[in-house]
């Protein structure tokens, strides 16, 4: 439940709005029995807040939430290669190799939203915290997968 302190300014957009999305699928079966598929994201940046904690160490909205800027857009491309064979007993396997992740910018995905840690008598943002605004977490480096599926 909200205090009246925290309603002020919390309306706005929510944490996870991407205002564009962009999602690009195929798959490219090969006659010798390869197949490769590919997978590209392109995301709009999520809003940020600007936030600031009040005497009872609760989080509240310094400006209208959502209105303190956005994440930079992101894009993600991952790869996969599946070469099927068959085992004895009629069993099925396939191999697969997933490219995650491909090039990726590492750009910030999360920031340090928090800009005031107290306030002061006349309940006004103090004590601002050093690390505002800095990067909290960035997007996942290049990886690869090795798998193997069986059917029987």
């Amino acid at each position: 439940m909200q205090t009246a302190s925290q309603r002020k300014n919390s309306t706005g957009l929510l944490p996870n709005d991407r205002t564009h999305v962009l999602k690009l699928s195929g798959a490219y079966p090969f006659a010798f029995g390869l197949t490769t598929g590919l997978f590209f994201t392109w995301q709009s940046g999520t809003p940020l807040n600007e936030f600031g904690l009040n005497s009872y160490t609760r989080a509240t909205f310094l400006v209208p939430r959502g209105s303190a800027g956005r994440t930079p857009a992101i894009w993600d491309l991952n790869l996969r290669f599946a070469y099927p064979f068959t085992l004895a007993h009629g069993m099925r396997a396939r191999t697969t190799l997933d490219w995650l992740h491909i090039g990726s910018p590492r750009r910030a995905v999360w920031l340090d939203q928090l800009h005031y840690a107290s306030e002061d008598a006349n309940g006004d943002p103090a004590n601002a915290n050093p690390t505002y605004g800095q990067v909290l977490s960035y997007q996942p480096a290049t990886q690869a997968r090795l798998g193997v599926e069986f059917t029987f």
